[in-house]
């Protein structure tokens, strides 16, 4: 059809509906078919708000997904849509979905560009078009091998000191950061009226706010300023249950770790325990995920894998929910934290089964593990940072599921997690930039 229309948003990005492209005057991007399916649909309710469940049954019509997905849809189009703050182009609109901004459609003519003489000479307008043809032919043969990158997060990150607590408070914009401070002033309040003073003491604190959630972590520290053993702890906190949480830390309710049942014939001693409390309205309360890194023969580069389980609320055993594998690369770069992993995914297993004693919807757990399933299936690299570490204990962060800690093996200090993560500097021959 010679005359394709485009829909220019306020972003001056580009949509070409019919071939399925964002373009720039610098780039041209193929976005797959949930990208599509869900971009489309916005455009074409223009005015109207629309559902994360119609969304949902737009984006996936073959198939049953959690909002999980969605959200990393959302987050994907943000970035190619070139958004510079969140809802210049998809405007969120809390405990209802999303909108579309306003945008213009405009009529560009490929049939009347391929008939130009190259050698002709064109006006302005002419080669802009001309080019954005030549884009849309030239890039169709490598599009079906186009992977999605992914850069590090850039952070805002505020220390303070609290009494004799450290709080260390990161977001990705001032917002965030505003509207922890102020819940951190009322937690302190809140304490200090239930008791007469702040009897949280001597603790290392983390703080984290997303657009999905809060991450909160934790550990006691001694007089060395060293995490004192099995005092660290992280919570995943759901944006509309942070009360919850705030009346765990006013009445001073330490969370310690407990002795995971582990049923599963592929159990063994990993490198690493991550334990976890979600607050949440799905029942799920809690999640261990056992880690395991063997160094390759490529210095700074692990093969990194992860079997994960959530705690089942009758018998007390945890059930597994998903195996993963990977490759972790140690990149040599100026970071905001102690160190960036890069991860590269390999394969994903779910190993969850539909329970009716689980709101799936509502699970944080199943959504943060929706997020590796998606890295996974589209090869997409993803970053954990390391925020602190001392022997035998490492707090990373993942900007899908926040602050984790990993208590490592202290039986055997030449497989400690931590130790693979000292001073190591990749080989700049293997080191790749995917």
């Amino acid at each position: 059809m010679p005359n394709t229309e485009q829909i220019r948003f306020q972003t001056d990005v580009c949509y070409i509906e019919s071939q399925g492209i964002l373009k720039t005057p610098e780039s041209t991007l193929k976005l797959n078919l949930s990208e599509q399916y869900i971009l489309s649909y916005l455009i074409d309710n223009y005015g109207n708000p629309v559902t994360k469940d119609e969304l949902l049954k737009v984006g996936w019509p073959d198939r049953i997904v959690t909002e999980a997905s969605l959200f990393q849809v959302i987050r994907a189009l943000r970035v190619k849509l070139n958004e510079k703050k969140k809802g210049d182009v998809i405007e969120t609109l809390p405990r209802v979905g999303y909108q579309i901004r306003e945008f213009t459609r405009e009529t560009i003519n490929f049939q009347e560009e391929a008939n130009l003489s190259p050698f002709k000479k064109i006006g302005k307008k002419t080669a802009i078009v001309s080019a954005i043809g030549l884009a849309a032919v030239g890039a169709g043969i490598g599009w079906m091998k186009y992977v999605p990158s992914h850069t590090p997060t850039n952070y805002i990150i505020e220390k303070d000191c609290i009494g004799s607590n450290d709080i260390t408070i990161v977001t990705a914009n001032a917002d965030d950061l505003a509207d922890l401070r102020s819940k951190v002033k009322e937690l302190i309040k809140g304490q200090t009226k239930k008791y007469g003073k702040l009897v949280t003491q001597n603790e290392r604190v983390y703080l984290l706010k997303t657009d999905e959630f809060y991450s909160a972590a934790w550990c006691a520290v001694d007089a060395n300023d060293q995490c004192i053993k099995n005092t660290d702890f992280s919570y995943k906190i759901a944006t509309d249950e942070w009360d919850k949480f705030a009346n765990i830390v006013i009445n001073n309710q330490k969370v310690y770790h407990e002795t995971p049942v582990i049923q599963t014939e592929y159990a063994r001693e990993p490198t690493a325990v991550v334990y976890t409390s979600y607050i949440d309205k799905s029942g799920i309360r809690s999640k261990v995920m056992h880690y395991f890194m063997t160094p390759t023969d490529n210095k700074g580069i692990f093969d990194y894998s992860l079997m994960s389980f959530i705690k089942d609320p009758d018998s007390g055993n945890f059930r597994a929910l998903a195996i993963s594998a990977s490759k972790a690369y140690v990149e040599n770069r100026e970071s905001q934290f102690l160190q960036t992993i890069k991860i590269e995914p390999e394969m994903f297993h779910w190993a969850y089964q539909p329970s009716p004693d689980y709101d799936e919807k509502e699970s944080l757990a199943l959504k943060h593990t929706c997020h590796f399933e998606c890295q996974s299936s589209d090869k997409r690299s993803y970053y954990n940072y390391v925020v602190y570490k001392q022997p035998n204990l490492l707090l990373m962060l993942n900007e899908f599921t926040g602050f984790f800690w990993n208590s490592t093996s202290q039986g055997d200090p030449s497989i400690s997690y931590s130790d693979y993560f000292s001073g190591l500097v990749p080989d700049e021959k293997n080191k790749t930039d995917k």
